[in-house]
C-alpha cells in the first residue's frame, strides 16, 4: 500500500484525515462530500492549520471548484467561456443584487444552447433573429408570461454589453449588436403598461378604507414615497432620520431622502402600536414578500371597486401629478430614482393631456400679448383705418 491510514483519526476535526504516504511522511487530508479534496501544509493545531481548515471549508471553496470545473469543460473563446468571465464579476452586471440576477439570467438564457459557439463567429443577423424571437410573448415551463417589446429591448441591451467587453478582450473587432435593428413599438402595438390611477380611484380608495386601516397606509406609503414596492413594503421607522425617509433602492443602489408628506404622516400615526421592524405587516406580524403584497393589494383595490388598479400604478400616478403641476424631469427623477429621462417618460405618459394643453396655450397667448407691438395689430381701429 502507498498510503497508510492511522488509528488517531477520531480526534482530528470533522472532514479531516490522516494517513502515511508512500514516503512514509504523515499527511493530512480535507474530503466533504460537494468540495474539493485539499492537503493541508500547516501542521495540525497552529493558526495556519486553522485558516486552512476555515478555507477548504467556505463556500468560496465550493463555488471555487465549480469555476473551476466549469472553466475546464468550456471551450476557449466560445460564448460559455465569454460568459463565465463576464460573470466573474458581478458589478459588470448592476448595481444591485437585486439587476445582478435579472441581467444573469438573462444572458444564462441567451447562452442556454448556444455555449459551445464560437463567439467570433456571431454576426449581427444571428442576434437580430433572437431578439426578434424575444419579442413574442409565450408562457414557460413554470406557467409565467416571458418576452414582448420590454424583454426584447433587455435582451439588446444587455447583449450589447455583452459583446463590447468581447471587444475589448480582443475576440471581436466590431460589436455585432450595434448593426442590428432597434427595437421599436409596431403602431398598434403601443402598450401603456400598469394602468395609471385617476385623482377619483384616489378619492374612492380614502372613501373605501379610512385611516387607521393597514389598506390605507398601504395605499398612502406607495404614493407618497414613489418607490417601487420592494422598497417602499419594507419601510419602517428605523428609516426615518430628520422627518425624511432615507432609502437606498434595492434596483439602482441609489440613496434618496424622501420627505415624509403630510397625509402619509397621518397614515402612519393612525395605526395602532407596534415593533414590527416594517410599517406593513402581513396578519402574522411578518414582513410581506413583494409577490404577496402585490397580490394582497389587489384584493383591497378590488374591495374599493377598482379592478383595474394595482400597487404600481401609483408609482405612475405620483409621477403624473408631478408631470400635470410641470415639474422639471429633474425634480420628478429626485423623487423616483429613476436615472433617464426617457424613463419619466413612460412613467408620465398619463397626464392630463388636456389640462397641460390649456395651461401651455393659455401661458403662449399672455406671452404674445404682453410682446405684442400695438403698430402691428391688424385688428385694432387705427391699423384698420392705415389700411384703407
Amino acid at each position: 500500500m502507498t498510503r497508510q491510514r492511522l488509528r488517531s483519526n477520531r480526534f482530528l476535526p470533522e472532514y479531516v484525515s490522516r494517513f502515511k504516504d508512500r514516503h512514509g511522511k504523515e499527511r493530512l487530508r480535507f474530503r466533504r462530500k460537494g468540495y474539493p479534496s485539499q492537503y493541508f501544509t500547516a501542521a495540525l493545531g497552529t493558526e495556519a492549520f486553522r485558516e486552512e481548515y476555515r478555507r477548504f471549508n467556505s463556500a468560496e471553496a465550493v463555488a471555487q471548484a465549480r469555476e473551476d470545473a466549469h472553466a475546464a469543460n468550456t471551450i476557449p473563446g466560445s460564448i460559455g467561456d465569454l460568459l463565465r468571465r463576464y460573470l466573474a464579476i458581478p458589478e459588470r452586471l448592476g448595481p444591485s443584487a437585486t439587476t445582478q440576477t435579472k441581467v444573469r439570467q438573462i444572458l444564462e438564457r441567451f447562452a442556454q444552447g448556444r455555449e459551445d459557439r464560437p463567439v467570433k463567429a456571431i454576426r449581427f443577423e444571428h442576434i437580430d433573429a433572437i431578439i426578434a424571437k424575444a419579442r413574442i410573448k409565450t408562457v414557460d415551463a413554470n406557467g409565467r408570461k416571458v418576452g414582448g417589446i420590454e424583454a426584447a429591448r433587455k435582451l439588446r441591451k444587455e447583449l450589447r454589453r455583452f459583446f463590447a467587453f468581447a471587444r475589448k478582450l480582443g475576440w471581436l473587432t466590431t460589436n455585432p449588436v450595434d448593426d442590428t435593428q432597434q427595437v421599436r413599438v409596431a403602431p398598434g402595438d403601443q402598450s401603456t403598461g400598469f394602468y395609471t390611477w385617476s385623482e377619483d380611484d384616489i378619492a374612492i380608495y380614502r372613501n373605501r378604507w379610512a385611516l387607521g386601516t393597514k389598506q390605507r397606509l398601504a395605499m398612502e406609503l406607495m404614493l407618497w414615497t414613489d418607490q417601487r414596492k420592494v422598497d417602499a413594503i419594507h419601510l419602517g421607522r428605523q428609516h426615518v432620520s430628520g422627518g425624511k425617509f432615507v432609502i437606498r433602492q434595492s434596483k439602482t443602489g441609489k440613496l434618496l431622502r424622501l420627505p415624509i408628506a403630510p397625509q402619509l404622516a397621518a397614515a402612519i400615526d393612525a395605526m395602532p402600536p407596534s415593533d414590527a421592524m416594517c410599517f406593513l405587516v402581513t396578519e402574522w406580524g411578518k414582513p410581506f414578500s413583494v409577490k404577496g403584497f402585490g397580490g394582497w393589494f389587489r384584493e383591497q383595490c378590488d374591495a374599493a371597486g377598482l379592478p383595474k388598479c394595482t400597487a404600481h400604478g401609483l408609482r405612475k400616478a405620483t409621477m403624473r401629478r408631478m408631470a400635470e403641476l410641470e415639474m422639471p424631469n429633474k425634480t420628478m427623477k429626485s423623487v423616483s430614482g429613476h436615472s433617464k429621462d426617457d424613463e419619466v417618460a413612460r412613467y408620465t405618459a398619463a397626464a392630463n393631456q388636456e389640462r397641460l394643453a390649456e395651461g401651455a396655450i393659455s401661458r403662449l397667448a399672455e406671452w404674445e400679448m404682453s410682446n405684442l407691438d400695438p403698430r402691428l395689430d391688424t385688428n385694432s381701429a387705427e391699423g384698420a383705418e392705415n389700411g384703407r
